[in-house]
């Protein structure tokens, strides 16, 4: 009976010396230049929710239009480069899932790094913001709910691109 136990933590110390040796790659690799983007188009973010939080008129909105195209399509340019690196098999992912599970600990994973939905959401804000912005201005608690959703979903998404450089 004991020779179970021992199989199981066998198997289990095998899984772990494999992933703390490197053989497998458990997130996205860092990247470098994708966090020092991050950060630059962070600091834009805040500029122009800066220039926006005493309110807005809807007759001039065209005056922030270009600003507002210009940050989503940043925002989705980072969206889809983080994206793009690969991530670890989801079949190895999914075994170290259910190996964690049995002694109450879970990894949660997706098909994708965590910073990809933050920055979509971000770019969905900014958008409905756009919208508001143009059919009626924006009044300065509008502007700070919008900012609330951006920065959370900022903070996470450089929360997790900072965790993978270790």
């Amino acid at each position: 009976m004991r020779a179970i136990p021992l199989v199981g933590q066998s198997i289990a110390l095998l899984l772990f010396s494999v992933i703390l040796t490197g053989c497998v790659q458990l997130a996205p690799a860092y990247d470098k230049k994708l966090y020092s983007d991050l950060t630059d188009v962070n600091a834009s973010l805040l500029g122009f929710f800066s220039s926006v939080s005493t309110g807005t008129g809807k007759q001039s909105f065209p005056e922030r239009k270009d600003t507002y195209h210009a940050l989503i399509g940043k925002i989705e340019a980072l969206a889809m480069q983080s994206g793009s690196r690969p991530i670890p098999d989801r079949d190895i992912l999914k075994k170290i899932n259910g190996y964690l599970s049995s002694n109450d600990r879970e990894i949660l994973f997706e098909d994708r790094p965590p910073s990809v939905a933050s920055l979509q959401k971000i770019s969905e804000t900014l958008e409905k913001m756009r919208q508001t912005d143009a059919d009626r201005g924006l009044t300065p608690g509008a502007v700070k709910i919008f900012k609330n959703g951006v920065v959370l979903s900022m903070d996470q998404a450089l929360t997790y691109e900072a965790f993978l450089n270790r």
